[in-house]
């Protein structure tokens, strides 16, 4: 079934009697319809406007290779083509016309349909026999998906591929298991490039490499625990106030910080720069490679430019990042080409700034949202980025949840899910916060608890179902999110293993939660707050009577960005102690009210706190310097060495993890946004973090690595 696009001259000519019934009358027709539609078009939504703008223009013969017949069906809402409308401004529909989202059952028809009509010649997995190979080689006739699509429609003239009169769908389902059989071996471009690299192990990280890091930095959080927490030691608190700064990158673009975590691998470093990926030389910084999305803009006045993005996630040699407009790209970890793609979600509605989580053979991928809608997790297959599963963080009716909002509240629900989880191998479960319910602060439209928003959920990373849940405040009217990064934590008592989950959420509370059940172990303010007495033993909030928050002047504690935000923890497992962003600050809140709260008009400080991680005492409180704006604050890392790294607006530090006392300080002259990572490579480990547009590497002198041990 090789696969190509005619020209219109040919395709005028090849196509099959069935296919050349076009009469004059019916092209009479046709311009007939496009100039009604022209005329429909002026008085339209504008959702309709572009579709009948397109049927005229087909009509009318303004698009090459794409009939009126052939744009009726693709014009349709359920048809799956998101970005149609392009068509308008570029007449290059093998740029447009992609691959629908199709299910496992619709992906099944198609290898259904393959082994029935096309495997007797292309082979049973595209490798030819009696016809050319479909995989392993560029096809002859075209390799988009609108070629493979018309060429399996129209056939091959003076070949024994004959046309294929089935329905769309099906005809889709047949490009879709192609494509399923050539990402299987799929050889990216650049071959001579990619022979001149250092080769990129296929093999993937091991469940134990996620689980602790060592001398690489593998997911967004340093392992599958999300403990931020390193077992290099090279740098001590003895030796940590010499340290220096080996090489800086510099990115260009707009002044917006970057949120990245880098991810370290093979002697390389990838990292993502909205809409481009890097992969850089870990010795020296120098660019390996640069890969521009492209993406598609759709919202120009977002106050973030091209939208944050906070890393992408590695498996085998495949490199997984998500887009601000709702695509999953995995391309390759050798040359930054394309492996596939996939469209999440309308991209109108839906982002994806969190870092992808790569499960086994799954990614895993969590959405922000611009405005209303409700919230997922989804998993899609790191082979072909087909989608396994797909977890609704707003139950509609008739699921368990459901009667937790009110009316046709739930329709536009929220609950997004743009921090990365984590993941427990052994019992098999992604853990991963939600955030809050839509609309923020006015709760009128939506009374009830509004599972599972400002929730920690459990789902079983193989299925997607949900193995449990605890709601950290129901009903949230304060846009209290939980998307925070969940901690998981072992403890060895009595000859078993207590599994916990470790959580310092935004509304003020620290909980210790068991990840086998989601019951509530322990639980303590770890800032200022006077919204809640306290909890239940179950954990719900109990309200605070005397609290009226639609009187003014009363301040309510914490404020709207929270006790702490998505800034990143981390974890000492030697120590058992839990390192948290804090702010201190209040604000005024008013009761279902459309208006956030001002709370940056009130004092504040920012800082790290040491928490006991089993009950959440504190142990020690390192101070930030004061200011009058700007109460956000960095992430965190820690290392066995007994350090704990993190950032302060402009300044870059190192604390003694055991007192709190600052060891080491730099000023890098721009707001750093994104928590440090650490590596280590040519036998030295390396600390890096952004700061602006700016990647600063630090190393210390060779005379100053010696380790603790």
């Amino acid at each position: 079934m090789p696969t190509t696009t005619p020209t219109d001259r040919e395709s005028s000519a090849d196509e099959s009697p069935l296919l050349r019934k076009r009469t004059a009358a019916t092209a009479r027709r046709l311009v007939l319809a496009g100039a009604i539609s022209l005329a429909v078009a002026a008085l339209a939504a504008p959702s309709v406007r572009w579709r009948l703008h397109l049927l005229a223009l087909a009509a009318l013969g303004r698009i090459p290779e794409v009939g009126f017949a052939d744009v009726l069906q693709l014009v349709r809402p359920s048809s799956g083509q998101t970005k149609l409308a392009q068509l308008l401004d570029t007449p290059h529909p093998h740029a447009v016309i992609r691959l629908p989202l199709l299910s496992a059952d619709e992906l099944g028809h198609g290898a259904t349909l393959y082994r029935g009509q096309c495997a007797e010649c292309h082979g049973i997995d595209g490798s030819g026999g009696r016809a050319p190979a479909l995989v392993g080689r560029p096809l002859r006739r075209g390799e988009s998906d609108w070629a493979l699509y018309r060429t399996i429609r129209l056939g091959v003239p003076g070949t024994t591929m004959a046309p294929h009169s089935l329905e769309a769908l099906e005809l889709w389902q047949l490009v879709g298991h192609v494509r399923s059989l050539q990402s299987r071996v799929i050889q990216p471009a650049g071959a001579a490039i990619a022979s001149a690299l250092p080769k990129i192990s296929v093999e993937a990280p091991t469940l134990a490499d996620l689980r602790l890091p060592g001398n690489e930095w593998l997911t967004y959080a340093g392992s599958y625990s999300s403990q931020r927490h390193s077992m290099l030691d090279q740098m001590t608190p003895a030796n940590v106030g010499r340290l220096a700064l080996r090489w800086i990158h510099q990115f260009a673009g707009e002044p917006a910080p970057i949120e990245c975590a880098p991810i370290v691998h093979a002697g390389r470093m990838f990292i993502t720069v909205p809409p481009r990926v890097f992969a850089l030389d870990l010795g020296t910084g120098k660019t390996l490679w640069e890969r521009n999305l492209q993406v598609q803009s759709s919202r120009p006045d977002e106050e973030h430019g091209e939208g944050l993005n906070r890393g992408p996630a590695l498996l085998g040699d495949r490199l997984f990042v998500g887009t601000r407009d709702a695509r999953l790209f995995a391309l390759s970890a050798r040359t930054g080409e394309t492996l596939w793609e996939t469209t999440v979600d309308d991209r109108y509605r839906y982002h994806i700034s969190g870092a992808p989580l790569a499960v086994g053979d799954v990614v895993v991928v969590g959405v922000g949202m611009f405005g209303g809608g409700r919230g997922f997790v989804a998993a899609y297959d790191a082979a072909t980025g087909r989608q396994r599963w797909r977890f609704h963080t707003v139950p509609e009716p008739g699921q368990p949840g459901a009667q937790t909002w009110a009316g046709d509240s739930w329709r536009n629900g929220g609950g997004p899910t743009w921090i990365t989880g984590s993941y427990d191998a052994e019992q098999d479960l992604l853990i991963w916060g939600v955030g809050n319910p839509k609309p923020d602060y006015d709760t009128s439209v939506r009374r009830g608890d509004n599972l599972y928003t400002n929730s920690v959920i459990a789902l079983r990373a193989t299925t997607g179902e949900l193995a449990w849940h605890f709601q950290f405040t129901p009903g949230d009217e304060r846009d209290w999110d939980s998307a925070q990064t969940p901690v998981l934590v072992d403890y060895a008592a009595e000859g078993r293993v207590q599994r916990r989950l470790l959580w310092a959420n935004r509304n003020g509370f620290y909980y210790v939660i068991d990840r086998s059940d989601g019951k509530l172990l322990d639980s303590r303010p770890f800032v200022q707050q006077n919204w809640a007495e306290g909890l239940d033993p179950r954990g719900r909030p109990i309200p605070n009577k005397e609290l009226k928050a639609a009187r003014s002047g009363f301040v309510v504690y914490p404020g709207g960005t929270g006790g702490t935000n998505w800034w990143s923890p981390s974890y000492d497992p030697a120590l058992d102690t839990f390192f948290v962003p804090i702010l201190e600050q209040g604000a005024v809140f008013v009761a279902d009210s459309k208006t956030p709260p001002a709370d940056t008009a009130l004092p504040f400080y920012t800082g790290v706190r040491a928490l006991d991680a089993r009950s959440g005492a504190l142990r020690w409180e390192h101070r930030h310097e004061p200011r009058l704006t700007d109460n956000s604050t960095g992430g965190l890392l820690s290392t066995r060495s007994g350090l704990v790294f993190g950032s302060d607006l402009s300044t870059f530090f190192a604390l003694d993890a055991r007192t709190g006392k600052r060891l080491f300080s730099f000023e890098t002259g721009a707001k750093i946004a994104a928590a440090p990572i650490t590596y280590r490579t040519d036998g030295q480990q390396r600390v890096a973090v952004i700061s602006g547009r700016d990647l600063l590497v630090f190393a210390l002198p060779p005379e100053s690595t010696t380790t603790s041990r």
